[in-house]
């Protein structure tokens, strides 16, 4: 007895997807690092994870623990900030563009940043769309067979002819299966 165990195959590579994901969090460091250049100037941060929540009243934790003890006991702190030449302003205009990057830096080491792995392939959820994204890709190379052989094969009437079961991605010069058709997603 033959066992059927289905394993998914990708069928797909979201590019577009992948570029924004690590655009955000090079946006998200870059910021962190503009906010960790500033508030250093007033505090010595050894572990920059500790900037990940409350930023602005951990500063001031912060601050105060070294600062204070140079003043009387009940000294605003507005006042002890404004001696320092500290631009609260400036400190909340930072964390406000930190923030407002949508990239979730939990799992990150903030003294070391790297990026996070993330998978971002399509992936076939039945036998059925194996055995189709299989047939589909030895046409793909039969056809790249022939451009081998440099026999020049035009793209467009193919992708046509095959009723759009192929697509031709531009960032990388090649034909592909088309996801959405393996998948039922597309209309027609």
């Amino acid at each position: 007895m033959k066992d059927n165990k289905f394993t998914p195959i990708k069928i797909s590579h979201n590019h577009e997807q992948e570029r924004q994901y690590t655009s955000l969090f090079n946006a998200k460091i870059m910021r962190f690092e503009g906010l960790y250049n500033y508030l250093s100037k007033f505090i010595s941060i050894q572990d920059k994870n500790t900037l990940k929540d409350e930023i602005y009243s951990n500063f001031i934790t912060a601050f105060l623990e070294k600062e204070s003890a140079n003043f009387p006991p009940n000294s605003p702190v507005n006042s002890i900030l404004h001696f320092f030449e500290v631009n609260t302003s400036k400190i909340q205009v930072l964390i406000d563009e930190f923030n407002a990057i949508d990239f979730d830096l939990t799992s990150v080491d903030l003294n070391a940043p790297v990026l996070p792995e993330q998978d971002f392939g399509t992936y076939t959820t039945t036998a059925e769309q194996n055995l189709l994204f299989t047939k589909i890709d030895n046409v793909i190379k039969a056809i790249e067979g022939l451009e081998k052989l440099n026999k020049v094969v035009y793209k467009a009437p193919l992708i046509n002819a095959f009723n759009f079961l192929l697509q031709y991605d531009l960032s990388t010069q090649k034909l592909n299966a088309n996801a959405s058709y393996i998948l039922g997603n597309m209309r027609g």
